[in-house]
């Protein structure tokens, strides 16, 4: 480091010690601009992006970082919830693993490795974790929470509430508690921790973006509970602004019309050698919120399936490939040139995620609701898998969109302008792939399911090439962990009370209508 970087990063850390990061951050630039790999500068760049919800920043700056700074633990340990935010499960298991393994007696650690196993449905090693984190320190908010969540993926809703308790009771991890404890219960009459909610969110105190967040979740659950609908709609849509970062319509509309330019039926002629003949996946797709953990744990109940929830590895080859980004001729010309090889490489690839969740399971599931983008690949590689499109009324799937917290990763809902455009880009896309795709999609709706469970359950099975199993009809008596925030709902037999749940909300939906246009209901 040249004496005047040096200069300039101390100078950086004295004002971002006293609070005046709108100071530090320029300098920490000018600071990159001489020595574009310094781990100071990255790591403190890093927690701003962290703080401001841009996780995708934050992710760069802690790698370089991570990499330049080995042995500072808290540098391992950020790179790792950044991961764990974004859904890099994997790579926030192996950062936090470092982080414990240079700091073992730090009970944070600990506490959110076990949150990394929560999410990766290990529930032993998650529970291990936390147990660390409570005998290091019995009052650690974030493995309260975590033991809490835990409980809750298992489907030990009363358990939950003691552990999140605990933790309202040590004042610790507030807003993420606070948001935990308000999703396991409807309220006929005021908490009394309603007033400590609000007192946080008016206390003008500085708060990261995403506690703010959460905050407005819970007010915003409770009011609907209580039937006041424009005050849980107004915390609603504050707890989406403060979460969520922006979201670029056009970057996703021009995403959307390269794919269908791109992805046309010559594409798929031409392709026809490509193929794997495995049966195991079975593809549980659709806009979230539209049924998909629900159809997971019906198949899943199957004593020849197994659960694999979100697998994240066709998101991550859409990264890899480039297919997030703007378009351009060299994506096209990257598309078209995967060869065979490439091709059978990846069919091995997810196997291998699918072994890992149950090597003996004759069927495997993968809900990840985004797969829809990633339709031409997976129905190339594996045209004898099950494709389950998920599909529900457009108006309840994106009320309970706007109404749920979800990752930043879901920003396309922080508007109910953007969220409906967004959702007829999904729905053009979807029709352009029945098209075009070498395989059938079976769309699976979920009202019918609701209302006809057996029957729609039975062709559910067939589709899978699974023989019949009453069980698959007790669908919430699964021990699979489920931790998307369907959680506590399929934990319960089939009810219809989502069916038509956005006539609740009717007086405030206006601009969610005009911007569904055709896909509007026709009451509204």
């Amino acid at each position: 480091m040249t004496p005047n970087v040096e200069r300039l990063v101390q100078e950086a850390l004295s004002h971002q010690h006293a609070g005046r990061l709108g100071i530090a951050l320029p300098i920490y630039e000018e600071v990159l601009r001489l020595d574009p790999q310094n781990p100071q500068a990255h790591f403190s760049l890093g927690i701003a992006a962290y703080q401001e919800g841009d996780i995708g920043g934050a992710i760069a700056h802690f790698e370089v970082a991570a990499k330049k700074a080995k042995k500072h633990p808290q540098v391992h340990q950020l790179h790792g919830l950044a991961l764990m935010n974004a859904g890099e499960l994997a790579g926030a298991r192996d950062a936090l693993k470092k982080a414990v393994a240079l700091q073992p007696r730090e009970a944070q650690f600990h506490a959110q490795l076990g949150d990394v196993y929560r999410l990766e449905r290990r529930p032993v090693m998650a529970r291990l974790s936390f147990e660390r984190a409570l005998q290091l320190e019995p009052e650690n908010g974030y493995a309260l929470l975590g033991m809490g969540q835990l409980e809750i993926s298992l489907g030990h809703i009363g358990e939950a509430e003691i552990w999140f308790e605990k933790a309202l009771a040590a004042g610790k991890e507030l807003p993420a508690v606070l948001h935990a404890l308000t999703m396991g219960t409807t309220y006929d009459e005021k908490p009394a921790f309603l007033e400590r909610i609000e007192q946080l969110i008016a206390d003008g105190a500085p708060k990261p973006p995403l506690d703010r967040s959460k905050l407005h979740w819970a007010a915003g659950k409770i009011y609907f509970d209580l039937g006041d609908i424009a005050q849980a709609d107004d915390h609603y849509d504050k707890a989406r602004r403060a979460g969520y970062p922006p979201f670029d319509q056009k970057l996703h509309e021009d995403r959307m019309s390269f794919m269908k330019e791109v992805f046309d039926t010559e594409f798929f002629a031409s392709r026809k050698d490509v193929a794997d003949k495995s049966e195991r996946p079975v593809f549980i797709f659709g806009m979230p919120r539209s049924g998909t953990t629900l159809v997971e744990q019906i198949v899943s109940r199957h004593s020849r399936a197994a659960s694999g929830g979100e697998i994240p590895f066709f998101r991550h080859l859409q990264e890899d490939l480039g297919l997030k980004g703007a378009p351009s001729p060299a994506l096209e010309r990257r598309l078209k040139s995967i060869d065979p090889k490439e091709y059978r490489k990846i069919a091995r690839h997810y196997l291998a995620e699918l072994d890992f969740v149950d090597k003996r399971a004759a069927r495997v599931t993968d809900k990840m609701p985004h797969n829809f983008e990633m339709l031409w690949l997976m129905t190339l590689v594996f045209p004898n898998a099950a494709f389950v499109h998920c599909v529900r009324e457009p108006a309840d799937t994106c009320v309970s969109l706007l109404t749920h917290a979800l990752s930043p990763a879901h920003n396309y809902c922080i508007t109910q302008e953007t969220l409906g455009r967004y959702f007829r880009q999904y729905v053009s896309l979807m029709d352009h792939w029945k098209k075009v795709l070498p395989v059938p999609v079976y769309d699976l709706c979920y009202e019918d399911l609701v209302h006809d469970q057996e029957a729609q359950s039975r062709v559910l099975l067939e589709k899978a090439k699974l023989d019949w199993e009453e069980a698959c009809l007790e669908f919430h008596k699964g021990d699979s962990p489920v931790t998307t925030f369907s959680n506590v709902q399929v934990r319960q037999p089939m009810f219809n009370s989502s069916i038509g749940r956005w006539k609740k909300h009717r007086a405030q939906l206006g601009p969610l209508f005009e911007a569904l246009g055709p896909l509007a209901p026709k009451e509204g």
